[in-house]
């Protein structure tokens, strides 16, 4: 099988700003490699399919606005691009107004790298 590669440019905040497919549904992500997992806000979550409300906020994650609480998922399909990934550890927290592309998708692929104004993902 052919190496899927997918280049994303960096926004004029500094920014890495992905459209991710989780379960089928489009959720623009910012790319964040200090976020241990991905991590959906509970409008994505919803709008993938899960539940808020029926979750259980049992972790407790620090974001750059403090400590919130999370509920831990597993995200059946995670897919950017060409790059497609099954059964992904996430998290859905309260409060938080957008989602994250974190180092559970970053992690299974075969290289990720920041070169110049691009970030570089290779499955």
């Amino acid at each position: 099988r052919t190496s899927a590669e997918v280049v994303l440019r960096q926004a004029d905040d500094g920014h890495f700003y992905v459209d991710t497919d989780v379960n089928g549904t489009s959720i623009r992500m910012l790319a964040d490699t200090g976020a241990s997992m991905v991590v959906l806000s509970e409008a994505d979550a919803e709008r993938a399919g899960l539940d808020p409300d029926g979750l259980d906020y049992t972790m407790v994650v620090s974001t750059a606005n403090g400590q919130a609480m999370a509920a831990p998922v597993t995200l059946d399909e995670v897919r950017v691009g060409s790059i497609v990934r099954n059964d992904v550890r996430a998290a859905v927290t309260r409060g938080l107004s957008g989602s994250l592309l974190g180092m559970s998708f970053f992690t299974t692929l075969s290289k990720f790298a920041i070169e110049s104004d691009e970030l570089v993902l290779k499955d």
